[in-house]
């Protein structure tokens, strides 16, 4: 297992078919908050230092029925052994996901800015009988490669910032006949191939976050539009421009906080216990329950967190995600 995770982690990270703020902010909390908007670039307990960098902050998500399949699918070899593959998981919904955002932030008064690079994308698979339109085997792959510049200005209680960001996106949707799925020679031939269709996009998130008078709750209400100017067709799997809108409490060091995303209510809470080197999470997404663990020893936070997501054609499903993050 341990090979298969490092293969792809280094060659080719991958994520679930959705938007790129809800794939890098999915597990909650102020993870990657600046996604969600410019300005929570601030929030997080681990920004508090004026100088950060995130070698890496990586996720890997793949369930047990997708890792036996993959294992087997490298391992056959002709129409025969394929096809008892495809019979024994035919209608599962087979996917390996994994994203990465590394970053270096400086933040300062009144001036604070962060720089990343960040691959994501999801690769699903659903085995059919291989007759009719669907063939022997459906695949959906979404791959992203982004660049991300962030700005934020800091007045008194007001914060306002962007995020600029160049996004390369691949998008690979094919049914698969047994023939051709004989003459592939790796796993990875279906994440990129001639099916693949691919194209560049710039566009921007603007934010904002007024702080009231320091209270008991440290309260924060925050405002943000993404993707202005993104002019990637929706049929390509383009970023749509939506809003959300957040509200956070910080009462005795406990972070509640509330995002309005997407249509969907995004809830999470959070406890730093164990002088700061374990952080509990809970929250609701997809109306479900959400919950976590990150324990920081060192330069590394490892992180072991459940939740629903919404993958290709809106199936709500449980992941588990593991992740590693090194930050100096």
């Amino acid at each position: 297992m341990l090979k298969i995770v490092i293969t792809v982690l280094l060659f080719n990270l991958l994520l679930l078919a959705q938007t790129l703020q809800e794939t890098f902010t999915q597990r909650g909390g102020e993870h990657n908050g600046l996604f969600l908007n410019p300005t929570y670039l601030l929030n997080s307990p681990s920004m508090q230092k004026r100088f950060n960098i995130k070698l890496l902050n990586s996720s890997f998500i793949l369930d047990q029925k997708s890792f036996q399949f993959i294992q087997e699918l490298e391992k056959a070899e002709g129409n025969q052994e394929i096809s008892e593959l495809l019979k024994k998981n035919i209608g599962k919904r087979l996917s390996i996901s994994a994203h990465n955002f590394s970053s270096f932030h400086k933040i300062t008064d009144p001036f604070s800015y962060s720089l990343g690079v960040g691959q994501s994308s999801n690769g699903l698979f659903i085995p059919h009988s291989g007759f009719g339109s669907s063939r022997a085997m459906e695949s959906h792959i979404q791959n992203y490669k982004l660049l991300m510049g962030t700005a934020i200005f800091k007045k008194e209680h007001l914060r306002y910032g962007a995020n600029l960001k160049w996004i390369e996106e691949a998008i690979t949707h094919y049914n698969y006949s047994l023939s051709e799925m004989a003459t592939e020679k790796s796993l990875w031939n279906y994440f990129e191939n001639r099916h693949t269709k691919k194209r560049s996009q710039l566009a921007f998130d603007l934010g904002a976050s007024y702080y009231f008078s320091q209270d008991l709750l440290n309260t924060q209400l925050s405002f943000a539009l993404l993707n202005v100017g993104n002019t990637s067709s929706q049929k390509a799997g383009g970023l749509q421009q939506t809003t959300t809108i957040g509200l956070s409490f910080e009462p005795k060091k406990t972070h509640i906080k509330i995002d309005y995303f997407n249509k969907k209510l995004r809830a999470d809470i959070s406890k730093n216990i164990f002088n700061n080197t374990l952080t509990i999470h809970s929250g609701l997404i997809y109306n479900a329950l959400s919950f976590g663990l990150n324990y920081k020893f060192s330069l590394f936070n490892v992180g072991f967190f459940s939740y629903k997501i919404e993958n290709y054609q809106q199936h709500i499903e449980r992941k588990n995600e593991l992740s590693l993050e090194v930050t100096w």
